[in-house]
């Protein structure tokens, strides 16, 4: 069984070690690589949530073998990417995943991203940032830090912004798991995800945005659960 996992704003695919290692042996955990992030970091960053579906299926393709089951994660901006995903998914009738899960993002549209100016926009990445924990303390400051890795979030967060969960066509019956923390997305907002599966589950942990950090082994036993 493989999980294809899609990463949060500004992340790369090393978000995903420590998950990774607790699924092994049961479950080959391949996190993806957004373009322009990571080891993709020469590539083109995206201009809508549509060009990184569509690269994301491209990928897809090369990782899974026919009638080969798999899962598919999104964390954060990633469970956008994953809806998406399964959206094209179901429109080109390829061969489905066995269960979705979503992580520290409520189904809600975020229009507000989009009336930012480039100014504006790069004070709002880090505040927000830093206040998700994304940021070690020793690099707030850090000039050579924000000159990197500034471009990718504003890139992120823009098409956050353009986003609209008013216009998602998804009703699927597809089993889902929604892992969120009460005091990030609160189950008031997260509940809505019925909207689009027929079958969720919600897993509630304590802690800040990245509360993966500190549950990777307690939601690694609940992925297992449904998978193996």
């Amino acid at each position: 069984m493989k999980l294809i996992c899609f990463t949060y704003a500004g992340g790369t695919s090393s978000f995903y070690d420590q998950l990774k290692n607790e699924l092994l042996p049961d479950i080959e955990l391949i996190a993806t690589e957004y373009s322009g992030h990571g080891t993709r970091h020469s590539s083109p960053f995206y201009s809508d949530f549509d060009e990184l579906a569509n690269d994301m299926l491209v990928q897809i393709k090369e990782i899974i073998a026919e009638n080969e089951p798999y899962a598919i994660m999104g964390y954060s901006m990633g469970s956008i990417s994953a809806v998406e995903v399964l959206r094209k998914l179901i429109d080109g009738n390829m061969p489905l995943p066995t269960h979705v899960f979503l992580a520290a993002h409520e189904p809600q549209t975020k229009a507000s991203l989009a009336d930012y100016n480039n100014e504006e926009m790069d004070e709002f990445v880090k505040a927000r940032t830093i206040q998700f924990g994304a940021v070690p303390e020793k690099l707030i400051n850090n000039k050579s830090f924000w000159r990197m890795y500034l471009p990718i979030y504003r890139a992120d967060y823009s098409i956050i912004g353009k986003y609209k969960f008013e216009k998602l066509k998804l009703k699927s019956d597809i089993p889902a798991t929604v892992f969120y923390s009460e005091s990030d997305t609160p189950y008031v907002d997260m509940k809505n995800w019925g909207k689009y599966f027929e079958r969720v589950d919600f897993m509630e942990y304590t802690g800040s945005h990245f509360f993966i950090n500190e549950h990777f082994g307690a939601m690694a036993r609940e992925i297992k659960k449904r998978l193996v």
